[in-house]
């Protein structure tokens, strides 16, 4: 059984009205009532149809004042609506209409990137005993998956404001068909209430093929750009960091970037952590070893010199070297190297100290 909720008729309501009752179904009062006239029904279906909110409200309100012998031909008439409004989406989604559609290509590509993201993880953190005809694979490697990534990464920041519109016009429509025919399947008013804006948005858009795969491509397009996102914010922090010097700066860039190519988040460079990483340096230099542990008192271990530098967090390692002239060069030598590289991928960093004195080096990832 049904249970109809009047909502407060505007001035569209008597206007359809009076375009789709016909004489015939101004009946004398001893007349049984009848169904709604063909006519009748068409012109409520071409209301549901249209582009525009308000008219189709308009037809909905109208056609529940008909009363219950118009239900059946209602519930017709609904169904041929949301067909055609599903139409619509599938348009919209396959660029048949004008502009076109980033996301279709964006899936696929994210997809492979996932897959090769999963593949090619384990061979970065495997320990290739330095063997460096297995590391340049694990370059190419690399470059392969950076061209996946270079192009999700364009399609994501495509400006989909007009398709994004045309869709949600459309979605729109899809709701509020759903939520009329949810009502014959014995959905009451507070069941409806209790339900979200997005609740009903999902389940009007999981019943259709066109529906589901554009859930899944605003999903994809939402991981995409909060990737690229937090790239362009850790970039901007990392270059606004006043007291780091160019080459602090580059290695955090080069670093930031390859981790996030390979799924990884990018590091944020942290003024603490980097003191504790320039002094290591300034000390290996300046008394001449070269070592993770240090001869300086209260400076032996990488966990010993940030919490000297007052480091709030946790260090989780430590990356040294020497003889590089820049950025590139050091990250490149750790690259080569199984245990360094293994370091700058780690999964539980999200900041790093950096820190040079001539042509020694000591990078010093964290968690914060």
């Amino acid at each position: 059984m049904l249970s109809y909720h009047l909502p407060e008729m505007d001035l569209r309501i008597p206007f359809l009205l009076a375009l789709i009752l016909p004489a015939p179904l101004i009946a004398e009062e001893t007349e049984a009532p009848r169904p709604p006239s063909k006519q009748v029904v068409l012109k409520a279906l071409q209301w549901m149809q249209s582009n525009e909110s308000k008219r189709r409200q308009a037809a909905y309100r109208s056609v529940h004042l008909l009363g219950k012998e118009a239900m059946p031909s209602f519930r017709k008439a609904l169904r041929k609506a949301l067909q055609y409004h599903e139409r619509r989406l599938a348009d919209a989604l396959s660029s048949r209409n004008q502009g076109g559609n980033p996301y279709h290509e964006l899936v696929s590509i994210t997809d492979d990137l996932k897959t090769e993201r999963i593949r090619i993880m384990p061979l970065m953190m495997k320990d290739w005993k330095k063997e460096r005809s297995e590391i340049d694979k694990l370059r190419l490697e690399f470059e392969r998956l950076e061209v996946l990534y270079k192009k999700a990464a364009n399609l994501a920041v495509a400006d989909t404001t007009n398709l994004d519109k045309q869709i949600k016009d459309v979605i729109d429509a899809l709701v509020e068909i759903h939520d009329q025919l949810a009502r014959f399947e014995g959905q009451t008013k507070e069941e409806a209430e209790e339900l979200s804006a997005e609740e009903r948005k999902q389940a009007a858009l999981k019943e259709s093929f066109d529906g589901d795969s554009y859930m899944k491509a605003a999903k994809v397009l939402g991981q995409v750009r909060a990737e690229v996102a937090s790239l362009a914010s850790a970039n901007q922090h990392n270059e606004e960091s006043s007291w780091a010097s160019g080459p602090q700066k580059n290695f955090a860039h080069i670093i930031s970037y390859e981790r996030v190519v390979m799924g990884l988040s990018p590091l944020r460079l942290e003024s603490k952590l980097s003191e504790a990483a320039t002094g290591h340096s300034q000390d290996m230099k300046t008394l001449s070893f070269f070592s993770h542990t240090s001869p300086v008192p209260g400076k032996k271990s990488f966990t010993d010199r940030a919490r000297r530098a007052s480091f709030r967090g946790a260090a989780v390692g430590e990356c040294i070297a020497a003889g590089y002239g820049n950025a590139a060069a050091a990250y490149r030598g750790w690259f080569y190297s199984d245990g360094h590289r293994h370091i700058m991928l780690s999964r539980r960093a999200n900041v790093l100290g950096i820190g040079l004195a001539g042509s020694h080096w000591t990078f010093m990832p964290g968690w914060q």
